[in-house]
């Protein structure tokens, strides 16, 4: 072997050991500065959603299981002190109203023809109609629960067996005047209506572990998101809180007991702000709806009967226009009576009722009759006849929420209750329903009653008679 050969030999080992040792160091790879600062948050804006949506998560368990400050709020406070008086002075009102105010509230309260019980609230308490809802859902009593604030608004709740009572607008009166004029307003709403519910305030079984595991799959959720980088997490993490958030609300609403609930509530929600309505479910409707339109048919008869007798003890003084209302009357709902008798579909029910009023207003006519008067033609509520007498006229569609058939008049007479609360956006609170098959509770009006629901129960006597007397399509 030359030497020539010999130093090329030796330069080819030594750079097969410089490769050898190349192939075994690692990499040494130049990072860019842009990925390098996007890895970084990437790794800091992950650990900063896992943080948070570890605190949201231990926030929502920590509601669920130790949230018990109810006790020590301000409304169980207010509740359990009625039980020892009629009149309640939250510790922030103090001075709202004077000593001889107070004391001219008690005797108004002690001497109403029902339970009543009177709260005198601050201004930055909450919202009065909430307020006085959830002392009412917290109290034992079975009472009218009146709440006055600082600039005079007032609110009522009634945990006795009725509906909700309406009272007018009183804003901007002196607190001592706007609760005496309310306190004469619910004196003079007599009971009525089926009994109003109030839940417990206790929460449903399992909705402590429902809230529990809600928070645990949030933080599970914040996990799975963080890898998509900070900026991108971050906005996604207020997304996934909103559920976390609307469940602690929910959670606390339940534990405060749902607002007043009507038996026979209407189907509309209240169209005012910071209003909760519960219904009940609709076979518990179509129950008393049964029992109701039972009643009604027996009803019919055992006053037609007493109408009847009534007239028959009349006839030798009685006479005129009146007593000739009185005997049309009479006779429509006899042939009213004679025609339902057994039947039970929806426009025997809604006949009925016709009966009823008819018989009503042969009543009147024969008081006319037998004073030597001329027949009074009044009219009833449009919602409800039994109601009693109308006293305007408002917009059919502010009866209820859903919007009313083409064939209802844009514009019918009703009670001042009804009127009331059309004005105030609230649906009316016991409107006359209907089943209208497989258990569907409705206003009549929504219904192809004919004619009753195109004319409408409390119009004119005289109306009602031809209506009956038309051929039905």
């Amino acid at each position: 072997m030359t030497a020539r050969t010999s130093s090329k030999t030796k330069r080819l080992r030594r750079a097969r050991k410089r490769l050898e040792v190349r192939r075994d160091r690692p990499s040494a790879t130049v990072v860019p500065l842009r990925a390098r600062v996007l890895r970084q948050l990437e790794i800091w804006g992950g650990a900063a959603v896992l943080a948070a949506g570890a605190y949201v998560g231990a926030v929502i368990a920590v509601e669920a299981f130790l949230d018990d400050r109810d006790d020590e709020s301000p409304l169980a406070t207010a509740a359990e002190a009625l039980g020892d008086g009629n009149v309640y002075v939250d510790s922030r009102a103090e001075g709202v109203v004077d000593e001889a105010g107070l004391t001219a509230l008690e005797e108004r309260a002690a001497g109403a023809s029902q339970p009543t019980r009177v709260l005198i609230w601050p201004l930055d308490g909450g919202w009065p109609a909430d307020v006085v809802e959830h002392i009412a859902a917290r109290s034992d009593l079975d009472s009218r629960f009146l709440l006055v604030d600082e600039e005079g608004r007032t609110a009522v709740a009634s945990t006795l067996d009725e509906w909700e009572p309406s009272i007018d607008d009183t804003e901007g009166m002196p607190p001592a005047d706007a609760a005496a004029q309310a306190l004469e307003e619910l004196e003079a709403t007599p009971l009525q209506g089926e009994p109003e519910e109030y839940d417990e305030g206790s929460q449903p079984f399992g909705s402590t572990w429902l809230a529990a595991a809600l928070g645990g799959l949030l933080g599970v959720a914040i996990i799975l998101l963080a890898v998509s980088g900070g900026f991108v997490a971050f906005g996604v993490l207020l997304l996934a809180a909103a559920p976390g958030w609307f469940a602690v609300d929910a959670y606390r609403r339940r534990r405060a007991g749902p607002a007043i609930a009507n038996i026979e509530a209407r189907p509309a929600r209240r169209r005012g702000p910071n209003r909760l309505v519960y219904r009940p479910p609709n076979d518990v409707l179509v129950r008393l709806n049964t029992i109701r339109a039972t009643e009604r048919a027996e009803r019919l008869r055992d006053e037609l009967l007493a109408l009847g007798e009534r007239m028959a003890a009349s006839t030798d003084d009685a006479t005129g226009a009146a007593w000739e209302q009185a005997l049309d009357c009479y006779a429509t709902a006899g042939r009213i009576a004679d025609r339902v008798e057994g039947d039970t579909d929806l426009a025997s029910h809604a006949d009925v009722v016709a009966g009823l009023v008819l018989v009503a207003r042969g009543r009147q006519a024969v008081d006319a009759a037998e004073s030597g008067n001329e027949p009074a033609e009044s009219a009833d509520c449009f919602a409800n006849p039994f109601h009693g007498p109308s006293v305007g006229a408002v917009p059919t569609i502010a009866l209820g929420a859903q919007r009313p058939p083409a064939w209802v008049p844009h514009q019918v007479d009703v009670c001042s209750t009804c009127r009331a609360a059309a004005e105030k956006g609230i649906a009316v609170a016991d409107p006359l329903v209907l089943d209208s098959g497989g258990g569907r509770m409705q206003a009549y009006w929504m219904l192809d009653v004919t004619p009753w629901a195109r004319l409408g129960y409390g119009v004119a006597t005289r109306e009602l008679i031809d209506a009956w007397s038309r051929p039905r399509v």
